[in-house]
């Protein structure tokens, strides 16, 4: 029965090359060259019988005897053969010796070559035409086969990065950081020996052993024939290892994964690890999962040693013993020349070589297919957030924004139940509620972040679910609790809220933000760096480019997600002024920890448990003596605790 995991690893595999086919044309440049360096190889080994003759003359002008004995015995040979009826193979090779010999080109050579043959003659052959041609023919199909496996990998990359860039925030809130990098890196690393292998040893490895094997069978069949004993035990070897050493890969990558997550966490927590003196456990942690990541690569390293060893023991000991056995005795009934014993064995022995080579490039590419099919593993994820196929384009919020009938869970726990609200355009609505209770969940819907599992977010009463995202996400902007930068300069991550701004936009933006004139007090100004994530600039300035960010993007819906609850008072002023500008005529969503922050919120959107329990302007609330007047309360129930006072209109 077919191994349905080695269909789908050889189907990924096609797939694979596949992506050489918009490079086609360096592709065949580099199988011109293969055939014309196996070709030209090829003829290198006939030249074995022109420097045995060069040497037995030269060895006639020293030695009169030698030469005479060895001129003996190739006539009692000629003559042995004489005798023997010629079978139908002899036959068929006398006629194709015949019209070999007989083509122009080849009679010019050997009428050059054989009459007085001499090692200068064979020399010059070698160091003129043989060697200029392997040489030519060497590195062009080298660097062409490079520059096409270079390309491949480029453009895989690409797909990964397109298909991770695409897929949906839930899809990222379930995998770890080190695992996707391990898939961008370590496993398309792997797949470049794939590339080298179909484009070098797998081709051009059983092109020159077709060859070989051609004028071994030439030579002599018999010993052909005995030769090719050792093939059944060899596919027999390869087929099973191979397949050990795939699955061992595919373990061993995982491992990697997993060791690549440890060394993305520790740096990503770098300050929480130093905070709290966890160097050691992080270490203990980092260890653990490299020995679990070296035992899975002993097994692999087990089996490629099992696979490169047995066949090599087939070929070199137990076929060669019985070539050596079969050629002696043919040497003793005359049906065998010298000269033919000693081309076959450097048939043989190029054989045995080429067949080492393809074994281990066939044990290349079967663990390079395990990076190729976590490869095509991530490339095959299809995202849960799509365009429907009739979606359509919106301009500008007229009317606002409405949750109709909403619910939502994550798996097959509710967070939002039966939610309905109506938010008109240009009003400022806050959401408030303990941690738990679905304010971002609910916000996420906006920007279809994740899909409602019931009921239905609508702008201006079309779905979200309708509207091409491009257009969706052109109409909002979003400034969350953690301010993320690029580490780039401040005005490319300012204009990263609209890429074609001009740079008066740009300044127009951090003026309205608060943030220009610290920004010219840098060295650099507008073009200073702001190291990873932002880690050169404070809180509050990090946030304020954020909504610089945001002011640029000038989109009609905001949605601020506890933009300030990390901040300290004096950050939060100069912020809490930065979000006034950029709530200004917007459908504005604020959800925020400080309740003394949107008290002057049109109407503040009380959730429990998933559910909108009381929903009205601050004062009105806290009349209620409901749920927002106890978290009010809650919030400030030290006597010692004042609010924090907003900013002055």
């Amino acid at each position: 029965m077919a191994d349905p995991h080695r269909k789908h690893s050889y189907r990924n595999l096609s797939r694979f090359y596949g992506y050489a086919l918009p490079y086609w044309k360096a592709v065949l440049v580099s199988l011109v060259a293969m055939m014309l360096y196996s070709v030209v190889g090829f003829n290198a080994v006939l030249l074995v019988k022109p420097f045995v003759a060069a040497f037995e003359e030269k060895e006639a002008v020293t030695k009169h005897a030698p030469a005479q004995g060895a001129q003996v015995r190739t006539a009692q040979t000629e003559q042995e053969a004489e005798a023997r009826p010629p079978d139908v193979f002899e036959r068929t090779k006398d006629r194709v010796r015949g019209w070999f010999l007989g083509l122009p080109p080849v009679r010019k050579v050997l009428a050059w070559l054989w009459p007085g043959a001499s090692l200068k003659r064979v020399a010059f052959l070698l160091a003129f035409i043989i060697g200029p041609l392997l040489l030519i023919s060497g590195f062009v199909q080298d660097y062409a086969r490079g520059r096409v496996a270079w390309s491949i990998l480029a453009d895989l990359r690409m797909a990964v990065f397109d298909r991770l860039s695409g897929l949906s925030l839930g899809y990222f809130s379930t995998q770890r950081t080190g695992e996707l990098v391990s898939r961008l890196t370590n496993d398309i690393a792997r797949t470049e020996a794939a590339l080298k292998i179909i484009f070098g040893k797998l081709i051009l490895q059983p092109l020159m052993l077709l060859l070989f094997f051609a004028g071994a069978v030439w030579v002599s069949p018999h010993l052909t024939l005995v030769a090719l004993v050792s093939l059944p035990f060899l596919v027999l070897i390869v087929g099973r290892y191979g397949t050990r050493i795939r699955r061992y890969a595919t373990k061993t990558l995982e491992k990697l994964a997993d060791v690549t997550d440890a060394v993305t966490q520790m740096l990503s927590g770098i300050r929480v690890v130093k905070s709290f003196n966890m160097e050691e456990a992080e270490k203990e942690e980092f260890r653990r999962r490299n020995r679990a990541q070296l035992k899975r690569a002993f097994k692999l390293v087990r089996s490629r040693a099992w696979a490169s060893v047995l066949p090599e023991f087939f070929t070199a000991v137990v076929v060669t013993s019985v070539v050596l056995l079969i050629a002696d005795y043919l040497l003793g009934k005359g049906r065998l020349s010298l000269d033919d014993t000693l081309v076959f064995g450097v048939f043989l022995g190029l054989i045995a070589g080429r067949t080492r080579r393809i074994v281990k490039a066939y044990n290349d590419l079967q663990q390079s297919m395990a990076g190729v099919n976590r490869v095509f593993e991530l490339i095959d994820l299809e995202p849960e957030i799509e365009d429907v196929p009739d979606a359509v384009e919106i301009s500008g919020v007229r009317e606002g924004v409405r949750f109709r009938n909403v619910w939502f869970a994550y798996d097959d726990e509710p967070v939002l139940k039966d939610l309905n609200l109506f938010v008109p355009c240009g009003k400022v609505y806050a959401i408030v509620g303990e941690t738990g209770a679905g304010k971002s969940t609910m916000l996420d819907l906006i920007p279809r972040f994740y899909d409602p599992t019931r009921g239905s977010v609508t702008i201006d009463g079309v779905d979200v679910r309708r509207i091409k995202r491009t257009s969706l996400m052109q109409h909002i902007a979003i400034v969350g609790q953690h301010p993320f930068l690029f580490n780039r300069p401040l005005a490319e991550n300012i204009r990263y809220g609209k890429p074609d701004a001009t740079d008066e936009e740009v300044r127009a933006a951090a003026k309205a933000a608060n943030i220009h004139d610290f920004i010219l007090r840098l060295p650099d100004g507008y073009e200073s760096t702001v190291g990873e994530a932002g880690q050169r600039l404070s809180g509050g300035q990090r946030q304020c480019v954020t909504i610089a960010r945001a002011i640029l993007k000038n989109a009609p819906i905001l949605i601020l997600d506890e933009a300030t609850s990390s901040l300290d008072a004096q950050s939060e002023k100069l912020v809490q002024q930065a979000l006034k500008n950029l709530m200004k005529d917007r459908t504005t969503f604020v959800i925020a920890h400080r309740l003394s922050t949107i008290r002057h919120a049109d109407t503040i959107t009380v959730l429990k448990d998933g559910c909108i329990t009381e929903q009205g302007p601050h004062e009105e609330l806290l009349q209620r003596k409901g749920e927002y007047e106890r978290l009010y309360r809650l919030q400030f129930a030290d006597e010692d605790a004042t609010p924090v006072k907003e900013v002055p209109s």
